[in-house]
């Protein structure tokens, strides 16, 4: 059988919310290298953002509690 009609999506009523500026990081300069998919990634102690650089292979640790 067809399947009709549209999928129903379980995040249909999930909303984002704009962060505070106290909650936030400012002037990181991400890499723009396009081989580069990955920009950042989190655990629940460290964040790891790749930073742009004239030699590449540059990322920065930030603890989250900061």
């Amino acid at each position: 059988a067809l399947f009709k009609g549209v999928r129903v999506s379980k995040y249909r009523h999930v909303y984002g919310v704009v962060a505070r500026k106290d909650q936030c990081y400012d002037n990181i300069q991400i890499t723009k290298n396009a081989h580069d998919s990955n920009f950042c990634a989190a655990n629940p102690k460290f964040l790891a953002i790749i930073t742009e650089s004239c030699g590449g292979g540059s990322f920065i640790i930030i603890p989250i509690d900061k």
